[in-house]
């Protein structure tokens, strides 16, 4: 009996895992929610490809617009290494800029471990957004008594600095973030997002985002849209991700 219980127990925590790890990328390129990174890492073998599009508001006049492509990959067992190309247009002249993102994150800790808490540190320069550079830390539980059968909704929480080298806007600070993904559907396929954070510039506003996700269970391709608001405009506006996983060890997405 006591085998038989630890077998179904084991079957039950793959399972939950693989189903809770579709994941997508944010909006520098890193495995996380639509703005800020979670303590998640790529499929074993598998590099998530995402195009992006973020209307930033009006800024100086100009509609701003934020889109590009990124990739993330894993690389050993605890390490994601991320990258792509983006360009921010329709902003005051000066500040439009092509340019690359790239990001790094070590996962410390996994659910696994006693606390059952992930863990991860990471950090990411972003030319085109303003030659953003962050650093954080970030915590992502797997909440499964919440939702009894189906996958279980997973909450974040993290702490970031921000370094902004535009001439446009050049500052620094530290802000926090939380977050979580909850299923509709049992399976996951469908999951609506919620975040925010403070201030993450000086004179800006509260970042926030609310989205719907659908990434069909064991399909590679999956689709996020809502609203967000980065935090260097007033302004609120639409946003949406279209990706794909290559490779992996599940073919369903990304996130371990």
């Amino acid at each position: 009996m006591k085998k038989t219980f630890k077998v179904a127990l084991a079957a039950t925590l793959a399972l939950t895992t693989a189903q809770a790890a579709r994941a997508d990328l944010n909006i520098n390129g890193a495995v996380g929610l639509p703005l800020n990174p979670t303590a998640q890492i790529p499929e074993p073998g598998g590099v998530r490809l995402q195009g992006n599009y973020y209307d930033g508001g009006d800024a100086g006049g100009g509609d701003v617009k934020l889109f590009g492509i990124y990739a993330a990959g894993r690389f050993g067992d605890n390490i994601e290494i991320s990258g792509g190309i983006n360009r921010l247009d329709g902003a005051p002249v000066g500040i439009e800029k092509t340019g690359v993102a790239i990001g790094a994150k070590y996962l410390i800790t996994r659910e696994s471990d006693p606390a059952g808490v992930r863990f991860a540190v990471g950090a990411g320069y972003d030319h085109a957004l303003l030659k953003n550079i962050h650093v954080y830390g970030v915590a992502s539980k797997y909440l499964g008594a919440v939702t009894g059968e189906r996958v279980p909704v997973i909450g974040h929480l993290g702490l970031r600095y921000d370094k902004w080298g535009n001439n446009a806007v050049d500052d620094d600070k530290v802000s926090v973030f939380a977050g979580a993904e909850v299923p509709i559907t049992r399976t996951g396929d469908f999951r609506i997002l919620g975040e925010i954070q403070s201030k993450n510039v000086t004179g800006g506003d509260v970042p926030y985002s609310v989205a719907l996700r659908y990434r069909p269970s064991g399909r590679p391709f999956g689709v996020t849209a809502g609203w967000q608001r980065q935090g260097l405009v007033a302004d609120g506006s639409f946003f949406l991700q279209l990706g794909y996983t290559f490779g992996g060890t599940a073919a369903t997405g990304t996130g371990q």
